[in-house]
């Protein structure tokens, strides 16, 4: 399989996907809030795998204590 890249404008979009404007028009945290939501339900549905995560979305959390100047 090929992958296609295509540059459009941001004009050009908004004209081909109207998903966009009615995404555009929402409050911002609307917006944030069905994103989380796609986020939960995509994770919802990889727990089949080992850890529940795909190798790729595996985390790591490293803290820094820094000394106070």
């Amino acid at each position: 399989m090929d992958r296609v890249i295509s540059l459009t404008t941001f004009e050009e979009e908004q004209n081909e996907k109207p998903s966009l404007a009615y995404w555009l028009s929402r409050p911002p945290a609307e917006r944030i809030a069905e994103v989380e939501r796609l986020r939960r339900e995509y994770m919802i549905s990889l727990r089949g795998t080992p850890n529940g995560l795909p190798e790729g979305l595996c985390r790591t959390l490293l803290v820094v204590e820094r000394e106070e100047r």
